[in-house]
C-alpha cells in the first residue's frame, strides 16, 4: 500500500500541480505581452486599451493560485519551523499530518466549494465586471481561481498521504519542509 501511494498516487497528484504550474508560467507570458502592448498603445499611439488592466489583474490573480500546488510540493511556501525541526521526524510528520488533515483540507474544501458556487452563478447569470469600462465576463477569472484551489487541495491530499506514511515510517519520505526531486514531476 505504501509503495503504491508513493510510486503512483502521490506522483499523479504532483503531476496535476506541475501541469497547473505550467499554465501559470504561460500566464506570466500573457501578462508581460498585455502590459507591453498597453504601454506601446498608450504612449506611442495615444490609444490606451479598455481591456489591458482587466486582463492583467485577472491573469495575475489566477496564476498565483494555479502555481500554489507546485509551490507546496517544492517546499517553497514560507515555513516557520525552527522549533519543529528539532523534534523527532515521526512527531514532525504527525504535526504536519494533523495540520493538513484537520485544518488545511477542510479549509480548502470550504473555500473551494464557495469559489465553485460563485463561478457557476457568475456563468449562469453572465455576470460582468462592473468596476471596469470594458466589463468582461468574470466567470473565467473565478474558474481559474477555483481550479487553482482544487489543484492545491489535491496537492495537500498528496502531502497528507506522505505525512501519514512518515508517521509510520519516517525514512520512507523526505522530512517535512524538504523535497525529494525524484518524487515530483519535472519540467
Amino acid at each position: 500500500m505504501k509503495k503504491m501511494l508513493l510510486e503512483r498516487f502521490c506522483p499523479a497528484l504532483d503531476g496535476i500541480g506541475w501541469l497547473l504550474a505550467v499554465i501559470a508560467m504561460a500566464e506570466v507570458v500573457v501578462i508581460i505581452t498585455v502590459q507591453l502592448y498597453e504601454v506601446v498603445a498608450r504612449y506611442a499611439f495615444n490609444a490606451p486599451t479598455l481591456w489591458g488592466s482587466d486582463i492583467a489583474y485577472m491573469t495575475n490573480g489566477t496564476l498565483f493560485l494555479l502555481g500554489a500546488a507546485y509551490t507546496l510540493r517544492m517546499g517553497a511556501h514560507i515555513r516557520i519551523d525552527f522549533i519543529a525541526t528539532r523534534l523527532p521526524l515521526r512527531l514532525q510528520h504527525a504535526i504536519n499530518l494533523l495540520f493538513y488533515a484537520a485544518v488545511f483540507l477542510p479549509l480548502l474544501w470550504y473555500v473551494g466549494s464557495a469559489s465553485a458556487t460563485k463561478t457557476w452563478r457568475a456563468y449562469l447569470k453572465g455576470e460582468l465586471e462592473s468596476m471596469s469600462a470594458w466589463e468582461p465576463l468574470v466567470w473565467p477569472f473565478y474558474a481559474g481561481m477555483t481550479i487553482g484551489l482544487f489543484g492545491l487541495g489535491l496537492q495537500v491530499l498528496s502531502e497528507t498521504m506522505r505525512h501519514l506514511i512518515g508517521v509510520a515510517d519516517p525514512d520512507a519520505v523526505p522530512p517535512p519542509g524538504t523535497t525529494d526531486p525524484t518524487t515530483h514531476a519535472t519540467a
